[in-house]
């Protein structure tokens, strides 16, 4: 007798958790007792990855998380040109040091310049392009696309659009408020001048310091002269960058 009563309780169990297990499924609960169950995925799309700002190093680059960023399609001015101060505090005004940030890498784009930076669009939370912000804001020329022999990206319509700085007769970047008559001029070959970078340095017109970028087209001449022609070496870590 009792051990068919055992057995009837044994059997009542195990209708019991049959039904548990059936209505958990139904009402799909899976993933609260299925540990192997995924996780929501993160926000982002194809492309894109979650990171997390560090530091400004100049207008056009930022330190991430996940390394140095050289934003795609802008150019800001160079360090001891009129305007470098300015766009670099144009990122600050709306990032700071722990804030999330969305990088996005394009299709066609490459992952990284000849220097080791990644090439991104850099999106705040609160959904400001960085890129775009320059070019609002005066700091920047749209740059670096398919225009000027480098792959297209998909906002360049878009930057050239918004784009308010303009070039100087010698390329370099002349933000709003800077005067062009204040920039050198790539016929005066100002920088023949100078017979070292240290001695560049020391200028007090306003002449561009470095550094100068080899695989730039605006600044190949004077990549040339401080590296090859004054005798000083101006590019010793042989990096492509002279008078760093």
């Amino acid at each position: 007798m009792r051990t068919k009563r055992t057995t009837s309780l044994l059997l009542g169990v195990v209708a019991i958790l049959v039904g548990v297990l059936t209505l958990t499924g139904c009402l799909g609960l899976g993933s609260l007792v299925n540990p192997e169950a995924p996780n929501p995925a993160p926000p982002t799309g194809a492309g894109e990855e979650r990171a997390t700002f560090v530091a400004v190093v100049d207008g056009d680059t930022i330190e991430t998380s996940l390394g140095t960023v050289r934003l795609i399609g802008i150019d800001t001015p160079e360090r001891g040109e009129c305007g470098h101060a300015e766009a670099s505090n144009s990122l600050l005004a709306v990032v700071a040091p722990g804030d999330g940030l969305v990088l996005e890498l394009p299709e066609g784009q490459n992952d990284e310049d000849r220097h080791g930076r990644l090439l991104r669009y850099a999106t705040t939370d609160a959904g400001v392009d960085l890129g775009m912000l320059q070019l609002e804001a005066g700091s920047a020329v749209a740059r670096y696309d398919s225009l000027d022999g480098y792959p297209a990206h998909p906002r360049e319509a878009d930057y050239h659009s918004a784009q308010v700085a303009t070039f100087g007769a010698d390329a370099a970047v002349i933000a709003v408020g800077c005067a062009a008559a204040d920039l050198p001029s790539m016929d005066e070959r100002w920088w023949e001048e100078y017979s070292s970078c240290g001695k560049l340095r020391k200028n007090d017109l306003g002449l561009p310091v470095g550094p100068f970028d080899r695989d730039d087209p605006a600044e190949a001449e004077q990549y040339d002269w401080f590296a090859n022609r004054t005798g000083n070496n101006g590019d010793g870590d042989g990096d492509g960058l002279a008078c760093e």
